[in-house]
Parts: C-alpha cells; structure tokens; sequence
C-alpha cells in the first residue's frame, strides 16, 4: 500500500473512501426500494457494484503498473507515480492518474437514465448516455493532466571572452575569428550566441547594426575612450562573466558555455561558481589561446635581506641590504633604479645592467637618517640611447614601506633647574636623547607628547601643573602607549601635593601614607579671607582646600579655621583632626562680606596656637586683597618667637604680593601666588605635606630587590650605595614592585596602564638623596635600562608585542595577529579592529594615529577570533601601494553601548606594487581543465565542438489537458441540444 502515498492516500484515507461509499450505496438502495420497488433497488445494486469494481480496478492498476511502463518511465525521467504509455511512437504521459478515479461514477449514469421521467425516445435518451459518458471521460482524463514527453537538442551557447589587459591584441584577433565561426554556424543551425566581454567586470557584447552583423570585441577606438576602465582591464574576474552568462540562455535549450581566457584570475572565485554552474546545468568548455612570445619586464618584488636588519627591525643610521627580483623574457640592457621617497636612494641609487632571460636580483645599499616610515621604489627603464622590450610600463616597479627606530627621545621635567645636568649626562652617555624643561615646561595637548617616546617628572609640585597637563599625560601614556616616569623630591608624590590627582591614577603607588612614629604633632591655623571680593568659586574652592587639609592630617593633630574680613571670625576652634565631620559643617557655613584686615587673622591664630601642646605649629593665610602694614610684622616677630610659622597665599592680580612675600619671610614659611582660583586646593596640599613632612623619610636606606627583573640585568644593584631619603608611598594591588626600602615601601614600582607602563621612583635623581648613586658605576646603566623598557616602542607591534602579518592575495588581504602574553599564554576574548592605511609617509617619532603619517584610512574592519589567541580575517582591498596595517585590541566592553579600554596595538607593513593582471604569468590551463571537468564540459578544438550534445536531450512535457476540457465543453453543448430537441419522436410513458 505504500505506493498510495504518490496520491497523498494513506491505508486510513482508502478505508474512510470504501466505508462512505458503502453508506452512500446503502443509502441509495433504500431509497431506491422505497420509490421504484424491487426492480429499481436491484438496478441500484448493480450499478454501485459495477461503480466500486470499477475504482478497486482502477486502485490496483495504480499500485500495480506494468513492468513496460515502469521501464518507459525510467528512461524518460519521469517522477514515479505517473503514467507513460506509448501510442503511434510517441510517449503519452498522465501525470496524475489517480484522477481518472472520477470514471467510477459512470455506472450511476446508467441508474439516471433508467429513472428517468421523460417522454423521449430510447435512442434519444442512450444518445444523451453517451454523450454525458464521453464529457465525464474528458473531464477525468483533463484531471489526470496528460502531457506528450517531446525531446529537445536544440543550443544556447554564451561566449565568453576575457579582454582584460593579459590577453594581447594579437589573441584577441584569433578569438573574433572564432567568435565569428561560433555565430556564423548558429545562425546556420538556429540556435541562440551570445557574447560576453569580461575583465574586472563582465558586459553583453552587441552586434553592430545590419543583417549578419559579427560580435565586435576587439579592443577598438572606443576602448580608448573608457571601456577600458568601465570594463577594469587591469583585473580578471571569471566569476562574475561566469555569473552574467546564466541570464543569457534561452529557455528549453541545453546551455553552454564557450570561455575564452588565459585562466589567470586575479578575482572571485571561478571554481565555486563552477559548482553552481553544474547544479544549473550549464556545460563550460574552453577554447586555447594562441599561445606567443611577448616581450615582458617586469619587478616582481622589492625585499629587506633579513640579515641585513636587526630582527627584521631598521634602526636609524644602520646599514641595510635592499633585493629587487626582475624578471625578462630575452636578454637585454635595462637601468635600475632606486627611490627614497621621492628622491633617488642617497649613495647607491642605480645599477646599468644585462639582463639576462628569466630572474635577475639586484642589490642596493640603504639607510635611514631619521626615524619613521619610509617608502622605497625600485624602477626599471631602458639606457639612454636603448630600447626596453616590455609589453606593461606599470609592472616595471615594486613599492617596500620600511620602518626605522630613531635614538629614543625622551622629555625630562626637573623642578630644580641646577640640578638636570646629572640625569641629563648620564642618559646621553646612553645614546638617549633628552630635551630638558623646567618645571611649566610639561605639554598640555597629547600631539606634542607623542614626539617623545618617554616622560619622565622630577621633583616638580603639583600646583606647577594645570589639570590639562595631568590629564594629557594620562591620555599619552594609555592611549598611544607612551612611558612615564616619576621621580621623587619634596615636590613629587604626596610630597608635592599629588593627592587625588590624575597624576596619583596613572601610577602605580598611592600617597596616603601613615605618619612615622617620630613625626611631631601638628598644630595648624587657616586664615581665610571671606571679603566681597572672595565671593564664589574663590570661596567655595578656599573651603574646599580646608576641607583637604583637615582630611590630610592626622587624627590627633590639630586644625583650626579663622574667616576674616576687617574682623576675625573664629569659624573652627583649635580642636583635634578626627573631629572631620564637625569641622566640615562649620567650615560649609562660611559666607563672603566685608573688607580685608590681615592683623586681626593673625592676632587670633597667634593667641590660639600659643597655648596648644604642639611640636609643630603653623599658619596658612590666605587672601586676594591689600590691608594695612602697621603692626604685621611685628606680630610675625611674635609668632616666631613662639615657634610659629607662617606661609602666606595670594589669588588673583589684587593680592600685595609685596606684603604676602614679607610675611612669608620674616614667618619662616612660604609664599604662594596664583592666578588660576583652581589652584588653591593643590597649593594648601602642597603646604600642608611640606609642613607636616609627613611623606618624606630623609635616611640612609639601601634599596632591596623584592622583584629581579629585564632592567636590574647587569647594573650590579647589589652593590648599589645608599639613597639618603625617599619620598613614602604605598604600592597598589596590580603593581610590580621591583625595589623597597628595608621598611618595605616601594623604592621602584612599575605598572601598566592601558598601552603604556608608568613608572614611580620614590627616591631623586639629583645630589640630595642619590648623591651617592651619581658617583655609582651602575648609575648610567640603571637609568638608560629603566628608560628603555618603559618608553613606547616604535616597532611593528606596540603594547605587549602582538605578532602581525599581513600577506597580499589580490584583490584580498589576509591579516593574522597571535596574542601571546609574555609568559606564552594565548590572549583569547579581545575586542580587535584592523584598520589599514595607504600614502604611509616619513613621520619623526612615533606613528600613532591617523593624521599623523600613517596617511589615509582606506579600510576598517573587525579582526574575529578564530582560534586560542589568534585572530584573524580576509579583506578586500582593490588597491596598490604602500600600506600600514594596525590592529586595535581592546578588552570586552561592560556593557551594550560600551566600548572597552585598549589593551594592545599591533602593527605591519603591507605592498602591492601593481595588480597581479600584469605579472605576465603563463595561461593557466590547469584551472580551465578544472572548470571544464567540473561542468560536464570539455576542451574545444572547433565551432562544431561547442555546439556538440552528443547523446544529450532536454526532455520536457507539453500539457496536453487543455485539449481534453476543450472537448468536454463542446459535449456538454451537444448534451444540452440533446436535452431540448426531440430528434426521435416520443416515448409512451406508463401512468
């Protein structure tokens, strides 16, 4: 019974039929015997009985076809199920035979005659049997969908014909010999020819107009006039002129395909499209070229000898070895030529030579005076006097982008100006370069900093610094990779007053020191000006700076706030630090008014810390006004009397720094003058640590190594002196410390902040706390070694040193990037973009961004992780030239929307000196044979050959059921003429 399901019958479907039909007969006879008696009900009988023989007869030819069937249906292709019968030699088709199950219904026919009411004749009413008979069979055979199985041989055959700029003028003359033969005989045979002009991209070829016209696809006049480039002569893409030809067969012929072509594809795919060729039945074979002799040079690569360089990298002033491989057809005179840039190679530029037949090397000295990109081009021409026999000028030169590391450049900011000789001289020795500032010296944009491949602060105070400044440092260091190094003094780390600062951040030490044991306890007075004139920011940042201070100290020193305008007002008593929360409310009540007396601030303060218990007692008295000088003086006197220091600070252009500056001398302190209010808070920072010094150990200490690292390779740290003092720090979670004092605080730390490392060395470079280092043999090496492995490098790969490659397969370019840590882990789960750049020009320093040398960004893509730490992807670049390749390797992001931070750069060179459409590569006849092989086709010799079917046939149905509806409608107007005219008299009917 599984033969039903070709009808979409089940065994349960068939059942629920005979079961209804039973009922339906039942139904009938009942019916039957009730209005016509005995003999009607037997007529009944027998004609469901003839109509149910009829349908099983009908289901077991259905299940059962003949084996001469089954054998014609076979060999004509035709879906099973169906029926193929043979009649007067040709092969009928029912496609749905399950549909004459509608002939079953024909006895009934028989049963309505025999019932019928009518006083026409006996042959009238048979004549109307029969014709209802013969619509009903129409009807049911129109259902069964007959069709006549035809056999077609007829052609379509599409030419295709590469015109791209590695097929000569000469071939092309062959081929529209060819092509000619090909439409001519066709047109003899009426089948359908097309042709396809083909380089880079594929056009239908047109005729020219006039009976018997022939295809021109000669490179004529208008090929001049920018076919050539509407076409991209300089490419070959069999793929695309493959995928134009399937729009182009006429329907119901057997497709082929003549190709034409030397089979050297430089785009697409044409393998691939094979297979979807022969899915669509499209047979390609391919006609030969003429194979001839051109004369052809041409450079096949411009390459750095390897041993030539350092590892593959140049550095500057270093000697290197250049190879150009030339390629000739025959023997001849050429010039080669060398170019820096757009200048001719200084020293060895060019090179008279007889080439001989085949590979030619050619090797030219190099070197590079400056650091940055550089572009080399070598270039063959023909001697003065001489002729080079060469078919392509544009593959008579190759392209090399060359990196070269200049001496590192690094920026020194000392805050002591008499005291930068000393690193200054020691790095030099080193062959470093140094620019030295003083201490405003320090950039406040990131595109001055990017000229220098190391920053290194020293001693300098935070109020020295702008927020610019701090932040553009931060971005130097994280996002372009730059080194960074501070070093210690009383104007660096809480010392200097870098407390919250972007500075504090980027290192890895914070400066939240506890006291020493043998600190003095301290007594501090703030005398704050509240007059009009300090109304606003100025105010608000004044108590913001109390605020700090009162922050800052320690829990049992003391801390008292005096508000003054031509009066003093005791805001905060004397009272122990720890009391934060209360000193900050009273210090939030603060509110401006008033004139400016500087001797009633003083007075107060003085009478306050005469009493206190205190080894160290100190006034900070800030202001932006003039008073008078009668009297302040002599109150200084007083205080210092008693052991009292004052430091004064003056805002903005109205302060007396005249009278400030005297009351800072004659009180022992310091004065500090801004114009920037924002300065404040940093100013009473910096004040607060210098007076408590609470931060700086002034001590012989011998440094310890907690970690052996690269840079203490060699410098004999071991037998380094002692430092007479560093500046106290705690070391952060993520830190590497490398060196401590016997105490355990960081002497040298380092870390690594986003593509950058920053470095902090509590301890000076100069002849207070390190004069017995400068007098040290190691002292030159420790420094340059600690410079060189912090600074940005300027090599292929930037960050931890990702390995990059980039390999040319025009059109496309495969990028690679292996993520190795350095300890031989794979990097998985980066978040990496590849971005390529072209016209790379010289760029001192470090390249970085674009805008800055790499040239122009030409291409952007993501770089998908295929494998444990290696990621990588193929592009499509349509291009020459000299590329930059970088890749950008951030951390997952956070969240949706998000971005995460850099992690990695890596970086390569790319070249591609001209398209692969002119490396005058012999026809590849290997990947013809292939496309032949995979279509069914095969090599032709001749026009008849690509027309050839052989034993091939396109079969296809020509329905044939429309015919038969046509017939049952005619019969069912004769059954109706039959119905209404009485052709044979009447009929006696019985009452």
């Amino acid at each position: 019974m599984s033969g039903l399901h070709q009808w979409g019958l089940s065994q349960e479907r068939l059942g629920a039929c005979v079961l209804g039909y039973l009922v339906v007969l039942v139904a009938a006879l009942w019916f039957a015997n009730r209005r016509g008696g005995r003999s009607l009900a037997v007529a009944t009988l027998a004609m469901g009985g003839l109509s149910l023989g009829l349908l099983l007869g009908l289901l077991w030819l259905l299940l059962h076809p003949s084996a001469a069937m089954a054998a014609r249906a076979e060999e004509a292709g035709i879906a099973r199920g169906a029926w193929v019968l043979a009649f007067r030699g040709q092969i009928w088709v029912l496609e749905r035979p399950a549909a004459l199950a509608v002939l079953a219904g024909l006895p009934w026919l028989v049963l309505a005659l025999l019932t019928s009411l009518t006083d026409m004749t006996r042959k009238q009413l048979w004549l109307q049997l029969g014709l209802r008979a013969l619509m009903f069979f129409c009807v049911a055979l129109a259902l069964a969908q007959p069709a006549l199985l035809t056999e077609k041989t007829r052609v379509s055959l599409v030419a295709l014909v590469d015109v791209s700029d590695s097929v000569s003028d000469a071939q092309l003359v062959a081929v529209q010999q060819t092509v000619g033969a090909l439409e001519k005989l066709g047109r003899a045979r009426g089948e359908d020819v097309s042709v396809v002009r083909f380089a880079g991209r594929a056009r239908l070829a047109q005729k020219a107009v006039g009976d018997g016209a022939a295809f021109d696809i000669l490179r004529g006049p208008g090929w001049q006039k920018g076919e050539a480039a509407a076409l991209r002569s300089e490419a070959s893409n069999l793929q695309a002129a493959l995928q134009l030809s399937y729009g182009l067969h006429a329907p119901g012929t057997l497709r082929r395909v003549a190709l034409f072509s030397d089979g050297n594809q430089t785009e697409g795919d044409v393998m691939s499209e094979a297979l979807s060729a022969q899915r669509k039945g499209v047979k390609v074979g391919f006609f030969a070229l003429p194979s001839e002799q051109t004369q052809e040079v041409l450079v096949r690569e411009l390459r750095l000898v390897s041993d030539a360089s350092d590892g593959g990298q140049l550095k500057v002033g270093a000697p290197f070895v250049l190879e150009a491989e030339i390629y000739s057809t025959r023997a001849q005179p050429a010039l080669v030529t060398l170019y820096q840039g757009a200048r001719q190679n200084p020293g060895d530029s060019e090179r008279k030579l007889a080439l001989s037949e085949g590979r030619n090397l050619v090797r030219f000295r190099g070197q590079l005076d400056e650091a940055g990109v550089e572009n080399y081009r070598v270039e063959v021409t023909a001697q003065s006097g001489q002729t080079l026999q060469d078919r392509f000028a544009s593959n008579n030169q190759a392209v090399l982008p060359l990196y070269a590391h200049g001496r590192p450049r690094i920026l020194y900011i000392e805050g002591e100006a008499s005291a930068k000789g000393y690193l200054t001289q020691a790095l030099k020795q080193e062959n470093i370069e140094v620019e030295v500032r003083g201490p405003y010296g320090l950039p406040s944009n990131v595109r001055e900093l990017l000229g220098f491949d190391l920053v290194l602060v020293s001693d300098v105070p935070s109020l020295l610094l702008s927020q610019g400044q701090m932040l553009a440092l931060g971005a130097y260091v994280r996002d372009h990779g730059g080194g960074f190094v501070m070093a210690g003094g009383e104007g660096s780390f809480g010392s200097g007053g870098y407390q919250g600062t972007e500075i504090e951040k980027l290192l890895p030490v914070r400066f939240d020191q506890e006291k020493k044991r043998d600190q003095p306890t301290l007594a501090m007075m703030l005398c704050i000006d509240r007059s009009g004139s300090m109304s606003g920011q100025k105010l608000e940042l004044a108590k913001d700076a109390a605020r700090g201070t009162a922050e800052m100290l320690g829990r049992d020193d003391l801390i008292g706030v005096v508000a003054f305008d031509s009066q003093a007002i005791p805001t905060v008593r004397l009272q122990r630090a720890q009391n934060r929360v209360r000193i900050s409310a009273d210090i939030a009540r603060l509110s401006a008014g008033g004139g400016t007396a500087l001797l009633p601030p003083l007075q107060e303060a003085y009478q306050q810390l005469a009493t206190a218990v205190a080894k160290v007692k100190h006034v900070i008295l800030l202001t932006d006004g003039q008073a008078e000088y009668q009297g302040i003086l002599e109150l200084v006197h007083q205080m210092v009397a008693a052991k009292i220091t004052v430091s004064t600070v003056g805002v903005g252009a109205g302060a007396d720094q005249t009278l400030l500056t005297a009351i800072a001398e004659n009180g022992g302190g310091r004065f500090y003058y801004t114009q920037d209010a924002s300065s404040i808070p940093k100013i009473f920072s910096k004040e607060t640590t210098q007076v408590a010094k609470s931060a700086l150990v002034e001590e012989r200490v011998r440094p310890v190594v907690h970690k052996f690292v690269e840079l203490l390779d060699g410098v004999g740290i071991d037998k380094a002196p002692a430092l007479r003092g560093y500046v106290a720090t705690k070391a952060k979670p993520l830190a590497e410390v490398i060196l401590v004092s016997p105490q355990g605080e960081p002497l040298l730390a380092r870390w690594r902040q986003g593509l950058g490392q920053s470095v902090a060395f509590t301890s000076d470079v100069k002849n207070r706390w390190a004069i017995d280092w400068l007098r040290w043999p190691g002292y030159t090496k420790f420094w340059a070694q600690l410079v060189r492995s912090t600074m940005r490098h300027d090599g292929k790969n930037r960050g931890p040193g990702y390995e990059l490659t980039a390999q040319a397969l025009p059109p496309y370019v495969q990028v690679r990037v292996d993520a190795v840590a350095s300890d031989d882990r794979f990097v998985s789960g980066l978040d990496t973009q590849v971005e390529i750049y072209e016209n790379a020009q010289r760029v001192p320093g470090l390249v970085a961004k674009e805008g800055a040398g790499l040239g122009k960004l030409v291409l952007t893509a993501p770089l998908p992780q295929t494998a444990p730490g290696r990621y990588e992807t193929e592009l499509y670049l349509p291009k020459t030239g000299a590329f930059m390749v970088r890749a950008v390797h951030r951390s997952p992001a956070a969240g949706p929307g998000l971005v995460g931070p850099i992690v990695a750069e890596s970086w390569g060179a790319l070249s591609l000196s001209y398209p692969r459409e002119y490396l005058a590569l012999p026809p590849d006849t290997g990947l013809l044979e292939k496309i032949a092989e995979a279509t069914g086709g095969t090599k032709l010799e001749s026009a008849e050959s690509a027309f050839a079917h052989g034993d091939e046939k396109l079969r296809s149905l020509r329905p044939v059921w429309m015919y038969a509806l046509w017939m049952a409608l005619g019969l069912l107007l004769l059954d109706v003429l039959a119905r209404r005219v009485r052709l044979f008299g009447y009929r006696p009917v019985s009452m």
